[in-house]
């Protein structure tokens, strides 16, 4: 007697192997993208965050130290003291720069070694002696470090959005600003995460329904949206209709290779002609996030 059995298909077990096309996700020096990426600035902090205390910072798969020192200038220097590999996070700010917690080399914020306690007269080689660094420039409220090879490094791009604020706007940075706008690092790649800021979507299922309202309740119902290339990037145009009969239009723009900028307005458009907010009545912001840089 034959019994028939319907075969089970597409189960879990028949699913292929995960696979990486690590040219496209990998960020050390020497990869295809991570040489990339590294001919371009990019935000490590906001400006508060370079103080009197070392701050933890991984930036491209590197680890480093931010810090301030006692003449109000930043510096971004690899996490490892070039000496004897103690981690520079435990460092002591000074006027002059962060001392080694081990043998109390100390180096300014170009990474050069302006004194060393336990060697003869101070350190008479001292000046043979650097400490892995990178330049910085703080602007809108972020400070930006280059970390590619000195002979390419770019100018840091002006953009006039942010420096001219029309009536009722207000430049903002704070720590939405870099990465995700939640942890400082995300378990998943760089590119993972970037493909979801040209994602509209996702908003009204997740930021709207499973995570309740977490923008504003506009912003919970699914958009009309159109998608365009811009000189920099991609530029979404996302536009609803309230229930009141006003529209309410957001503009995200991601600009290459890690950039977004988007406009959040307080209040909504009464045109059925979409405007962006910056000409809206209502007050809005402009984020200070990872604008887009220009490189060689």
């Amino acid at each position: 007697m034959n019994i028939h059995r319907p075969r089970d298909e597409g189960t879990a077990y028949e699913m292929r192997a995960p696979a990486i096309k690590s040219e496209l996700v990998q960020v050390g020096r020497g990869t295809p993208m991570g040489e990339l990426l590294r001919r371009y600035w990019h935000p490590v902090g906001v400006a508060s965050d370079a103080k009197g205390t070392p701050k933890k910072v991984r930036a491209l798969g590197e680890d480093l130290v931010l810090f301030r020192d006692g003449t109000g200038k930043a510096g971004l220097v690899h996490a490892r003291c070039c000496h004897r590999g103690t981690t520079l996070y435990y460092g002591k700010v000074e006027e002059r720069g962060i001392r080694c917690c081990y043998h109390g080399w100390l180096f300014d914020t170009e990474g050069h070694c302006v004194e060393q306690p336990c060697e003869p007269e101070g350190g008479l080689f001292k000046e043979a002696a650097r400490q892995p660094w990178y330049p910085v420039v703080e602007r809108y409220g972020l400070i930006f470090a280059y970390m590619g090879p000195p002979d390419r490094k770019p100018v840091l791009p002006r953009y006039e959005c942010l420096e001219n604020m029309d009536e009722g706007e207000f430049l903002e940075a704070d720590d939405s600003s870099l990465g995700g706008g939640g942890p400082a690092v995300i378990p998943c790649n760089w590119l993972q995460h970037y493909e979801n800021v040209v994602d509209p979507f996702h908003v009204p299922i997740l930021h709207g329904s499973f995570s309740g309202a977490q923008f504003t309740m506009a912003m919970a119902s699914v958009p009309d949206v159109k998608f365009e290339r811009s000189p920099r990037g991609v530029t979404v145009r996302s536009t609803r209709k309230t229930e009141d009969g006003k529209t309410f239009y957001r503009v995200t723009e991601a600009a290459l290779p890690t950039s977004r900028a988007s406009s959040r307005s307080a209040g909504f458009c009464r045109s059925t002609t979409p405007r962006s907010a910056s000409t809206s009545p209502a007050a809005s912001s402009k984020r200070a996030t990872s604008a887009e840089c220009g490189r060689r």
